[in-house]
């Protein structure tokens, strides 16, 4: 329901339900109901969107899909009469209900728009502050240094990075072509270069064990031997007031060495320690390959717990994928109960699922086990009225079925996917849970035919047993395990064996 543009669509939701002669015309009657009944449920939250919607499936599937069946015109006079009847009260209430959902659904697209526009405009601001940091942390401001020279030449100033990095640069040797590689730390060739192994013919080898011999420093007093341009011989006294020296002070004593040239950005401390420095050369650095490591945990999740996650909806609004379904944590473990005798035999076991909505939820709440008969791979039931009756009397809505893959791996085969393409036409939410307890990499799996890819080609398929199935016209599979499904530990189903 929600476009690829990200505006609310209603139409997307209320599209015309395709008949399929093998279904019996008193399923599509049920469909109906089913429809209906959501819609009270929804008029009763004051859910004016998913009501429409509901109103919408009902108008197409009575004035299109149902007319369209071949059992139709067959079909008892009464129940045209009653459906007829409900599908004018169904366009009354559409028409009723229009403007009020048009207002919501132009409410809705607008706050969408806006959070759309917030959301852009704040990745633009943190983009921009990213690269503000960024572009503070490689040029600082410029800050104010004292310079300590002569009596006439202790001044302060405050100069541009540019110009400090250019006085600096006059006290550094000038690279060389074979000494370009002391003045990088990204090497000769800098950004675009990449590491290279010593060479042997400067002779450089890497020792067989680390040599920690101190290695002494230069005495910044000596004379320069690399002279820059436009620059005069100075002597190497102390005493001269031109002679380049750097400002060091000692913690014991304030004895000062005079420089002509002030090195703002970087500051010599004594130490009462030098620092030995190994001669062996480092190796690049490499990055290291990092993998997230997420437990995928379960969820402890109530009513009111695992809401879609769409902020323009309030939820209160449908989506292109069906409601979420809650299952209790214990059902599994008691249907395997359950089919304990007939898994032992080597017999598959089924059951179905009902239960009921709340707040655009649908809840397991009722596990069915009806009359059926098994072999070791297939089952089917016998008498489905006895399951109607139980749905109708206890007011359920059918969510899917559960069986057991007593020799088999965790999928679903051909004869399943015809099966739950029954239970899909009925409701769009209901699942096909797979238990398969030989199954050592997945005990059991929860599966829904894909819209339109696999509702398409098993609609299309007219054969029976097990088969291959061409693939949808998409590309895609014929069917996804769920990924709207919320395994429960709160919520209580009863178990009604009709066997």
């Amino acid at each position: 329901m929600i476009s690829s543009t990200g505006r609310l669509n209603i139409a997307a939701t209320a599209q015309r339900l395709d008949v399929d002669n093998r279904i019996p015309l008193r399923y599509y009657y049920r469909i109906a109901d089913n429809i209906l009944k959501q819609a009270d449920i929804f008029r009763a939250e004051k859910n004016i969107i998913d009501l429409y919607v509901m109103l919408l499936r009902f108008s197409g599937l009575v004035s299109e899909t149902i007319p369209s069946h071949r059992d139709y015109r067959a079909s008892l006079q009464n129940q045209k009469v009653y459906l007829k009847k409900r599908l004018l009260n169904a366009l009354n209430e559409l028409e009723e209900l229009k403007p009020a959902v048009q207002q919501k659904i132009n409410e809705i697209n607008r706050r969408y728009t806006y959070q759309s526009n917030s959301l852009q405009q704040s990745a633009v601001k943190n983009q921009s502050l990213t690269y503000h940091s960024m572009t503070k942390a490689v040029r600082p401001a410029a800050r104010e240094f004292n310079y300590n020279g002569s009596s006439a030449q202790q001044f302060s100033y405050s100069k541009p990075m540019e110009e400090q990095f250019r006085r600096m640069s006059l006290n550094l040797l000038r690279p060389k072509e074979e000494t370009l590689s002391k003045h990088s730390i990204l090497g000769p060739n800098g950004l675009y270069g990449q590491w290279q192994p010593p060479k042997t013919n400067i002779q450089v080898q890497y020792p067989s064990n680390i040599d920690l011999t101190p290695i002494e420093f230069p005495s910044l007093q000596q004379p320069i031997e690399n002279k820059l341009p436009g620059k005069n011989d100075h002597s190497n006294s102390e005493a001269s007031s031109t002679e380049s020296t750097v400002t060091i002070e000692n913690r014991e004593n304030s004895q000062k060495c005079h420089m002509d040239e002030p090195l703002p950005m970087i500051s010599f401390e004594e130490s009462e320690t030098i620092p030995s420095i190994t001669r062996q050369p480092s190796p690049p650095p490499v990055l290291a390959e990092v993998q997230d490591l997420v437990p995928a945990i379960s969820p402890q999740v109530t009513e009111g717990d695992c809401r879609i996650d769409n902020p323009s909806t309030d939820g209160l609004v449908p989506s292109e994928s069906p409601l979420q379904l809650h299952i209790a944590t214990t059902m599994m473990e008691s249907f395997m109960k359950l089919a304990k005798s007939n898994t032992d035999r080597n017999l598959e076991t089924c059951g179905v699922l009902a239960g009921s909505l709340k707040n655009r939820k649908f809840f397991v709440t009722a596990l069915i086990i009806p009359k059926q008969e098994s072999t070791s791979d297939s089952c089917q039931t016998t008498n489905e009225e006895e399951i109607f009756d139980v749905q109708d009397t206890k007011s359920l809505f059918p969510l899917g079925w559960i069986h057991t893959h007593p020799t088999q791996s965790c999928f679903m085969s051909s004869i399943d996917l015809h099966t739950h393409y029954s239970y899909q036409i009925m409701l769009p939410e209901s699942v096909a849970i797979v238990m398969a307890p030989r199954d050592s990499s997945r005990k059991h799996g929860i599966f829904r035919l894909t819209t339109p890819g696999g509702m398409s080609v098993i609609r299309q398929c007219q054969k029976r047993g097990f088969h291959p199935h061409v693939q949808p016209p998409d590309g895609g599979p014929l069917y996804n395990t769920c990924t709207d499904v919320y395994m429960n530990p709160d919520l209580n189903f009863e178990v009604i064996d009709l066997r």
